[in-house]
């Protein structure tokens, strides 16, 4: 059974929300706070803020939030890579079976490229 397009391809799709909301927030904070007066530094992001006008201000906050919440989506993928990766260096069968539990729903929660690794580590480990 193949996984949703969400959970196989999370670390890209989290990639580009993550640079949309930058940019998104970047303009949102230049044409919300900036307006009128912008340095001269910022006059290409005037200019891109320009067209949504009164906008600008709900563009900041959905671009922030959007931010978080990527952020965040971005941060449990690595946080469950590495935590995974890290069971999967265990030299030992007993501790391998003993942290099985933890280590099928990380492989679960990731794209099938580690499933695949813990189902590698099982036929060598012969568990079934």
């Amino acid at each position: 059974m193949s996984k949703s397009f969400f959970k196989e391809y999370r670390l890209e799709f989290g990639s580009f929300l993550c640079c949309l909301a930058v940019f998104g927030t970047v303009v949102g904070i230049v044409g919300t706070f900036f307006a009128e007066s912008a340095p001269s530094y910022l006059s290409v992001l005037e200019e891109l803020a320009a067209p949504f006008g009164e906008w600008a201000y709900w563009l900041l906050v959905i671009g922030s939030l959007t931010l978080v919440g990527a952020g965040w989506w971005l941060y449990d993928y690595y946080k469950k890579t590495r935590s995974l990766a890290r069971f999967m260096a265990i030299p030992s069968k007993a501790k391998f079976v003993r942290n099985l539990d933890e280590i099928e729903y990380l492989a679960w929660s990731l794209p099938q490229r580690f499933e695949d690794q813990v189902l590698e580590k099982k036929r060598r480990f012969n568990i079934r």
